[in-house]
């Protein structure tokens, strides 16, 4: 957007009506003043500027009904201050500007910080005056918490305390949200079982009668429980939902919700945790009110002396522009409300540029539609649901919008609706985001739909911090969702909790194309997955020490693609015209598509498979490189010309007949399999040296050049420098320390790995051996570190040099040698030597979804999880293995309480036998075997010999009846 300036004066041609207000800058634009030390009744100019944002906006739309003030560049310039906000302020067609002479709403240069604000500033806090209160209150809380009466500073509408909508309750302190009082803090509950008993309520897989136990005395102690909450992940980890409890049982220890209850019911070890208790007022940064009172209670997390504090009360939207063209607004702070900051409905080429956006409670913050909009360079954060919404674009005609979102910082966001709720969400079709950078998020990153959107030159960093089974990208459910395009862009350090973790890129159950190209993949879960996806092309990426690389399943439930199936898959197929042009030119894939479904029902398995998916010139190592459940095969999942250093290479059928198994690095079959389409498979490292340049450039040397591999342009991801975004944010991120911490018998060697940023280019770690934290002079990493006593290494990566240089985050391992002489070791403490379980079932000291192991209604600390697989004989095994190096060799017993993990309750399934194998004398001994054990039989307790072995191999079977729910568990495996 482009402001025309004149050098024609129009102070002879101002009509009586404008010469009020209307005054000429140095460039001959037309300039309106806002202060908050102004007053309506004032001309508008910059020695006596108006009070409001309405008042100027009504002078706007006055300049613009007359020659020649019509075809003129006005500028609001809106001086520094505080805006309190209590209403809308709502620009229509008629504020609008053109491409040469656009309306533009600024901060004034040079007048200081412009905020919008939607809360009350809360001062005057004191000590908590009631006794009773004080009683309440934990003992080490007493003197940190301090009280307001929300009424005395004219807060009257205290919305509600803990639902998720526009109206909830919120206290922010310097910028960020608070705490409501919870219990536990920062940690969760696991439901302890569902209780049978009264009314079955059906609910998914999971029925249950309309309460859960919990295990726990704490609730006993609560004096108030009438207004009384639970959030949590009662059965999936990306489905969440909050409660008001409705019955408390404190002697049955049993929650009964208020209804609506959970759409997919309650679940055993279901995390959970209970907040709005004032009792759990017992850490910085927590608060709770009283609604009754108006008191609101808070331990302040820092000086509140000096700290800003505000309630959020406005509900209604800050900004709303409906039909404008050519409107900007520049370098605005909007903050603290708990609805959205600014709706863009319709109209073109409007612009947010250089805004800071933050402390909104609405499910969506900024909202865009219309066309050929942008937001650019802005920092959006600390948000109750979605960051940025990006719609417009007609589906029938595959006519794109062209809105974008570039080169914004976008984090913290929802922190209220925590699932589904990311960064961006995009919709309509042909909408851009670039060079944004997106990271910390409980949940996805982009939630996308629609057709022919881009994301490129992204930053992906801390996605999926709370949820598992979540993808840093997600779409669901539409074929026709195709033409989207995935392209230089860094994904990284990308982990969430239990089994199943993250997918980076996950187009779920089934979805259409996309063109993933020219990315990087370092440190995430999973590379990509997808359910029946087709026409998918993963071409010239960089995946990298990753713990899954990709995945393609055929989902089972048939009823689903059928017509009138729940998913509504081939009623959305038909809702486009996917068959015709332009569908049919534009993604010929699809008909293919409508061959499968004209087949008819009865070869609804043409319907499921992923076809037409294209794997073809990456580079990877550290992970298994691809999965393709049977019955697909490499027909429908092409892999041509990649370069593949994985430990695992394939697993699957390569023709998708019989069950598949998995093929590992080296085995002859794949090898061969996969030459046949221009593959290479190397053991090792696929040319990056270590990655010693920071910046994923491959060694001439590297075979990914015989297949034509195109370089990434990796510092050219992320942020920039422009007119608005002046300077970038400071960052560093810690080094990797691999092994991580565990007891050790003999020497260790331990490296770290720096990992590389987009645009940071000098970095040198720094580690300590003695517990001290790293500074600018300690030690620099140069090659593996030799542990041979009890030691904490702390290391931390430093780019740049001198004052300007910025220092990451601790890494801290802790490593200790174990003495048989101390007594016994247990077996989760050491790092195994080998590992074969079912892909993401495998834990220490945890069962699968990350709670603790529970026997027979027993829960324990220690203990391994280790479910079998099926090999590549037919054989359904699991096994770890373990070096008894050192005093370990003197070991002469081995310990471990043997069964089922509870968790598996629910499912009714799950059982296994246990096998204790001992290496002695150069050959393996099986040295004990148990009976097979089913889900909900008593654990049982087993010594086993292990004198004079060299190694131990722990083994678990699918008990004869297939692997589903086999969720064995050692608990409290050791070594005597």
């Amino acid at each position: 957007m482009k402001s025309r300036t004149s050098k024609v004066g129009y102070r002879g041609l101002v009509t009586p009506a404008l010469a009020l207000f209307l005054v000429i800058s140095s460039a001959d634009a037309i300039e309106i003043h806002v202060s908050p030390a102004g007053n309506d009744d004032n001309p508008g100019t910059a020695s006596a500027p108006f009070l409001t944002l309405l008042k100027a906006r009504d002078a706007v739309r006055k300049l613009r009904e007359a020659e020649p003030a019509k075809s003129a560049t006005v500028v609001v310039n809106v001086h520094g201050g505080v805006y309190p906000i209590t209403r809308t302020l709502k620009l229509t067609s008629v504020d609008s500007g053109t491409e040469q002479a656009p309306v533009i709403w600024q901060a004034a240069p040079g007048t200081g910080e412009v905020r919008f604000v939607g809360g009350a500033s809360l001062t005057g806090w004191q000590a908590v005056s009631s006794a009773q209160i004080r009683e309440r209150l934990a003992t080490s809380a007493r003197n940190q918490v301090l009280e307001i009466d929300l009424r005395t500073v004219g807060v009257t509408d205290l919305g509600t305390p803990t639902p998720v909508g526009g109206r909830r309750a919120e206290l922010i302190f310097n910028t960020k949200y608070m705490t409501l009082a919870r219990y536990p803090n920062g940690e969760w509950h696991h439901i302890a079982s569902i209780p049978e008993g009264g009314t079955l309520v059906e609910a998914g897989r999971d029925p249950h009668y309309g309460r859960f136990e919990y295990d726990d005395e704490r609730p006993a102690a609560w004096e108030d429980v009438g207004d009384l909450w639970v959030h949590g992940y009662w059965v999936h980890d990306w489905s969440d939902q909050y409660h008001r409890v409705q019955t408390l049982d404190l002697e049955k220890r049993e929650v009964w919700p208020e209804p609506p209850l959970h759409g997919y019911g309650y679940r055993q070890g279901g995390r959970f945790y209970f907040l709005n208790v004032i009792e759990e007022l017992d850490s910085p940064g927590e608060w709770f009110l009283d609604r009754d009172s108006g008191m609101l209670y808070f331990w302040p997390p820092g000086d509140i002396e000096h700290a800003e504090v505000s309630f959020p009360q406005l509900d209604v939207p800050m900004i709303v522009l409906e039909g404008t063209q050519h409107v900007s607004i520049r370098r605005i702070t909007f903050e603290s409300s708990r609805d959205k900051a600014i709706v863009i409905g319709g109209g073109s080429d409007n612009e947010i540029a250089g805004c800071t956006i933050r402390n909104f409670g609405g499910s969506t913050a900024i909202e865009i539609g219309g066309t050929h909009n942008t937001i650019r360079s802005s920092d959006v954060y600390e948000l109750a649901g979605t960051g940025i919404y990006l719609g417009g674009g007609d589906r029938q005609t595959l006519t794109p919008a062209g809105n974008q979102a570039v080169n914004c910082n976008i984090h913290h966001v929802g922190r209220v609706y925590r699932t589904y709720h990311g960064a961006f969400s995009l919709r309509g079709v042909g909408n851009r985001i670039a060079h944004c950078w997106l990271h910390d998020t409980p949940h996805q990153g982009v939630g996308y739909g629609g057709n022919d959107h881009i994301i490129e030159y992204c930053d992906f960093e801390g996605i999926a911090q709370e949820t598992g089974d979540v993808g840093a990208t997600y779409t669901t459910v539409h074929w026709t969702s195709m033409g989207h395009e995935f392209r230089y862009n860094y994904f990284h350090d990308i982990h969430g909790p239990g089994n199943i973790g993250s997918f980076t890129i996950y187009p779920d159950l089934p979805c259409g194309g996309i063109n993933l190209h020219h990315n990087i993949f370092y440190d995430v879960d999973q590379i990509f997955h997808t359910n029946s996806g087709r026409a998918m092309v993963i071409e010239n990426n960089i995946f990298l020490r990753n713990g899954r690389g990709m995945s393609f399943s055929v989902w089972s439930d048939t009823s689903m693609f059928l017509p009138g199936g729940a998913w509504k898959i081939i009623e959305s197929v038909h809702s486009v015209p996917f068959d015709r042009p332009p569908y049919s030119t534009r993604y010929p894939t699809l008909l293919n598509l409508a061959a499968d479904i004209a087949l008819g029902p009865e070869h609804v398995l043409q319907r499921q498979l992923p076809k037409d998916n294209l794997i073809r010139r990456n580079i990877s190592w550290g992970a298994r490189f691809l999965q393709v459940a049977p019955p697909a095969g490499l027909q429908h999942v092409r892999v041509e010309d990649n370069l593949i250093g994985d430990p695992d290479i394939y697993s699957g059928s390569f023709d998708g007949s019989g069950n598949g198994k998995v093929y590992a690095n080296g085995d002859p079959e794949v090898v061969a399999e996969f030459a046949k389409h221009g593959n290479i498979i190397v053991d090792g490292d696929p040319g990056f040296g270590g990655l010693k340049t920071m910046d994923f450039q491959l060694l001439p040397e590297s075979r990914a050049w015989e297949l034509g591999f195109e370089p990434i342009p990796f510092h050219d991801i992320g942020l920039y420098i422009d007119e608005y975004r002046t300077t970038l944010p400071p960052r560093a991120a810690p080094p990797v320390i691999t092994p991580p911490s565990h007891a050790f018998a003999n020497d260790l060697l331990v490296s770290l790995t720096a990992t590389p940023l987009p645009g940071i280019r000098q970095a040198v770690t720094r580690y300590s051996v003695d517990g001290s934290e790293p500074t600018s002079s300690s030690a620099i990493y140069s090659g593996p570190i030799r542990i041979s006593e009890n030691t904490t290494l702390k290391a931390a990566t430093f780019y740049g040099e001198g004052s300007s240089a910025v220092r990451s985050a601790t890494s801290v391992e802790t490593y200790e040698v174990v003495d048989l002489a101390d007594g016994s070791v247990y077996l989760s403490d050491l790092v195994e030597s080998e590992v074969t379980t079912y892909p993401g079932c495998w834990a220490r000291d945890a069962n699968y979804i990350g709670g603790l192991i529970r026997l027979g209604g027993v829960t324990y600390a220690k203990g391994l999880l280790v479910h079998p697989r099926e090999l590549e004989n037919g054989e359904m095994l699991g096994w770890v293995v373990y070096d008894l190096e050192g005093s370990l060799s003197q070991a002469t017993r081995f310990s471990a309480l043997i069964g089922i993990d509870d968790s598996m309750l629910s499912f009714h399934l799950g059982s296994s036998a246990f096998i204790v194998e001992v290496f002695r004398q150069d050959e393996w001994e099986r040295v004990f075997e148990s009976r097979v054990f089913d889900v909900g039989e008593e654990p049982e307790k087993i010594e086993v010999d292990i004198t004079g072995a060299r190694k131990l191999r722990l083994i678990t079977t699918d008990g004869g009846d297939g692997i589903s729910c086999d969720h064995s568990v050692w608990g409290l495996a050791s070594v005597h």
